[in-house]
């Protein structure tokens, strides 16, 4: 993978499907993930160089500007982001759990990339709002003051634009737990 990220958010199905060809014809960047997700919308990964993940980026902004609910760019993207997304994170230790919850698939992507960043944590899982409602939601594990650390980054982005939904921050969670989650 490529060192960014675009990530798009539709309020219109037919719109995100046609801006997944105009996102691979604008530069040399790779679909990550495209799909519709609940409610209705339809939401578009996609990585490659900065200045191709840019420039695909600005062409969708200007042509589709009405149709978007959220959206960002991450350049330098934490390389643990993708493997979260399509559930290939290796965890070697088992630690305090955080979990952030946000309305938005950009708002999610913004809190994992920078909470794994803020502190020494590793991300397990991004889930994007498929039969969750709209909902979307990040888990990352390490120590206690580490997570708690990384979630109070994570939640900035979302906090501001009114996209969080919640966050938690299980200290000692139980065996279990971990089995429902891995």
């Amino acid at each position: 993978m490529e060192s960014s990220v675009g990530v798009i958010e539709f309020r219109s199905i037919a719109v995100g499907i046609a801006s997944v060809d105009k996102i691979v014809k604008a530069s040399n960047v790779s679909i990550v993930d495209a799909k519709s997700i609940c409610p209705g919308k339809y939401y578009i990964v996609f990585s490659g160089g900065a200045a191709d993940v840019q420039n695909s980026y600005k062409t969708v902004m200007e042509e589709n500007g009405d149709f978007i609910v959220d959206s960002c760019m991450i350049m330098n993207v934490y390389p643990q982001l993708i493997a979260a997304l399509t559930q290939t994170s290796n965890i070697n230790e088992l630690g305090a759990i955080g979990i952030i919850e946000t309305l938005t698939s950009p708002s999610i992507f913004i809190a994992a990339d920078t909470a794994v960043k803020a502190s020494n944590v590793d991300l397990i899982e991004i889930r994007i709002a498929r039969a969750l409602g709209g909902k979307n939601f990040c888990i990352i594990n390490g120590d206690v003051s580490s997570v708690k650390e990384s979630v109070m980054a994570g939640i900035g982005y979302a906090r501001e634009k009114d996209f969080l939904v919640d966050y938690q921050v299980i200290a000692s969670p139980h065996p279990d737990l971990y089995r429902a989650i891995l």
